[in-house]
Parts: structure tokens; C-alpha cells; sequence
């Protein structure tokens, strides 16, 4: 293969730890609506109350969580080396998770896991019980082509992709009032996210502005999304409730891509002092993990299912800070308690072997 495919053409870049806090930040902001939204506290608040429209504006800034993760993605993996092990590894540690807590619940619930949760344990993609990571594993095999088409297409060509992804997928689909491409929650957006990341990572984007504007894109973004919920919930103009007050609270709605967007370059652009590096550099690796302990189905149905639904009828700001606090316990609980697994895999060196294996009998493939 020719130079001008090599899929690790792109100039080498310093570790950007804005990234990884991003990457602990969508987590923390996925628990976050898991905790409104599954825990019961947006179903329970008095529609038009105060604590009704905080949560739904804490619920919507934390909405683009999707599209930062699927961005993220494309802006570090467009310029890195395509690797087998990789997948194996992320599907490893779904297992790993899927497997272990099937058992800790065999043991704690009795008559709560059935041979068929034993098998869905052991098929994690097929199963789907975590959808993104469904998503992901689909996504992963187009990653060869997406790579050398970020690597191959000149700025100009680049742009005019993503700018006619957006303006399909994501404004179009906005005017229809529906989902018309059906891809809100799967690998297609993903990809689109991937190479809107990708663009990003190459090529920049607003290189004049600082993190500060970039914030207030997002508060922006996230403003005009809990505005136009409000707007159509208060009936003032009858027509658009038909379209609900969720109309514009999806993954593919523009001003949700465009909260994601502006969340990856603003951190893009953050520096952070060597503590704070440190700290990140031991949390970050573990944000994927939180997702699956507490979004794991048992845990789920046995342990934060409308458990937080008394929330909603206290005052607003008690209603958000405990809300703030159950995700924060939520979130740190899950990192240490993925230290176990990271234990167990560099005990088995999984990740060397993996690499290795893959190194001797694929090697070349991609170079």
C-alpha cells in the first residue's frame, strides 16, 4: 500500500488530556441522564413545575453525551493505526462485566438469572444489552475505509463531506419531525459522528476561538433545546404540539450535534496543571467500565430503576445537587470497582499477548 493511504499518515500529536476529561465528562454526564430519566425523577416532577424544568434542563445538557463519545472517537482514531486487538480487548471486558455480574446476581436474587441470561451473558453484541457498544462493534469494521478517507481527502473535500452529512442527517431529518433515517441510536450516526471527529482532529475548526466561546456554544446550544421544549409544552402555539416536547431532545437534532461539537473543542483547547493530569490519566481509562457496571440490565432493573424518583418533588436546587451527588457516588463506586478487572487483565496480560498475536500474524496489513 502507498504512502498516501497509510493510515497513520497524519503528523504525530502530543497526548491531549482535554480529550480524556471530556471522555470522563460524557460519562458523568450518561449516568447523570440515567439517573433523571431511568431513576425515575423526570417521570415524577410536576409537569410546569420548577423542578419539572430544571431536570429537564439538566436532563437536555446532558444529552449530547452520544455524539461527544462518537466524536471523540473519530478525532483520535482518524490518525491512529487500525488494530484488531482493540475490539477484542473493548469485547472482552463487556464479557467480562456481562458475565460477573450475571453471577453476582445468580447468587444475590435468587431465581433472578435464567439459563437465557447465562447465554446473553456470553454474547454481549448479540444480546444488545448495551447498545452502544453494539453499536461500536458494527462501527469498528467500516474503521479501515473511514481511516483512509480521512487520510486521503483534501480539507476542501473533507468539509464539504461532513458539511453534507449535517445538512442530511441531521437538519433534514430535524424539518421531518422523525426519526426518517432511522439512525438516531446506531452504528450510521455513529459513523457520521466519526467522521465529523475526524474532520475536527485533522483539520481544526474555529481555530480563533478559545475554550470560553466554545463553553458558551454549548450553554447555547443546550439553551435553545430546553427553550424549545418549554415553548411547545406551553401550548402557545397549538400546532407544534403535535411534535412533542422532545422534538428537538435527540441525538441527530442540530443543536445537540452542535453541543457535542462545541464540547470537544473547547476541551480540545484546555490545559490542565500536572495533578490534574495525573488524575485524569487514572480515571480516564475506566469511563467505558462505568457504563457497563451501572447500565449492566440487573443492576439496572434491581438497583436504579425509579430509585430516585423522590427527587422530583423536592425543591429545585436539592432536587439537582442530589442528583449531582448519585451520579458522582455512582460514577467513582464503578471506576474503583473497575480496578478488579484492570488487575485481571494486566495479571493476564491480555493486552500484550493480544497485541503481540496480532503483531505476528497481521502485522503488515495495515502498514
Amino acid at each position: 500500500m502507498s504512502d498516501k493511504t497509510n493510515l497513520t499518515a497524519a503528523p504525530t500529536k502530543t497526548h491531549n488530556y482535554g480529550i480524556d476529561a471530556l471522555r470522563m465528562l460524557a460519562m458523568f454526564m450518561v449516568v447523570t441522564t440515567h439517573v433523571l430519566g431511568p431513576g425515575g425523577i423526570l417521570d415524577n416532577a410536576p409537569m410546569g413545575s420548577l423542578s419539572y424544568e430544571a431536570a429537564w434542563f439538566l436532563e437536555i445538557a446532558c444529552y449530547c453525551t452520544v455524539n461527544c463519545y462518537a466524536l471523540i472517537s473519530g478525532y483520535v482514531g482518524g490518525s491512529a493505526k487500525y488494530r484488531y486487538h482493540s475490539i477484542l480487548l473493548l469485547w472482552l471486558r463487556v464479557a467480562f462485566y456481562t458475565l460477573s455480574l450475571t453471577l453476582i446476581f445468580s447468587i444475590a436474587v435468587p431465581g433472578a438469572v435464567t439459563l437465557k441470561h447465562w447465554v446473553f451473558a456470553l454474547l454481549p453484541v448479540t444480546y444488545g444489552g448495551y447498545w452502544y457498544f453494539t453499536s461500536y462493534f458494527a462501527l469498528f469494521f467500516f474503521l479501515p475505509l473511514l481511516n483512509i478517507g480521512l487520510c486521503r481527502l483534501g480539507e476542501k473535500q473533507l468539509r464539504a463531506v461532513a458539511i453534507g452529512l449535517v445538512l442530511v442527517f441531521s437538519f433534514v431529518q430535524a424539518i421531518s419531525g422523525g426519526d426518517i433515517f432511522s439512525i438516531s441510536s446506531n452504528a450510521w450516526w455513529l459513523m457520521i459522528l466519526y467522521i465529523i471527529g475526524g474532520y475536527i482532529g485533522k483539520y481544526g475548526l474555529f481555530p480563533k476561538w478559545g475554550a470560553a466561546r466554545m463553553f458558551l456554544g454549548y450553554l447555547l446550544m443546550t439553551s435553545l433545546t430546553w427553550l424549545s421544549k418549554v415553548f411547545i409544552e406551553s401550548g402557545i402555539f397549538p400546532p407544534l404540539e403535535a411534535l412533542g416536547g422532545k422534538y428537538l431532545v435527540n441525538h441527530t437534532a442540530p443543536a445537540m450535534l452542535g453541543a457535542g461539537v462545541f464540547l470537544l473543542l473547547a476541551f480540545q483547547r484546555i490545559t490542565f496543571p500536572k495533578r490534574a493530569e495525573g488524575i485524569i490519566r487514572f480515571f480516564s481509562p475506566m469511563a467505558f467500565s462505568v457504563y457497563l457496571i451501572h447500565a449492566n440490565p440487573f443492576v439496572w432493573d434491581h438497583l436504579l430503576s425509579q430509585r430516585f424518583a423522590w427527587f422530583a418533588q423536592l425543591s429545585a436546587p436539592l432536587e439537582i445537587g442530589l442528583t449531582l451527588l448519585t451520579t458522582l457516588a455512582i460514577y467513582l463506586s464503578c471506576s474503583l470497582a473497575d480496578l478488579i478487572r484492570i488487575g485481571i487483565f494486566k495479571a493476564l496480560k491480555l493486552k500484550p499477548r493480544l497485541a503481540g498475536l496480532e503483531e505476528k500474524y497481521l502485522g503488515g496489513l495495515w502498514q
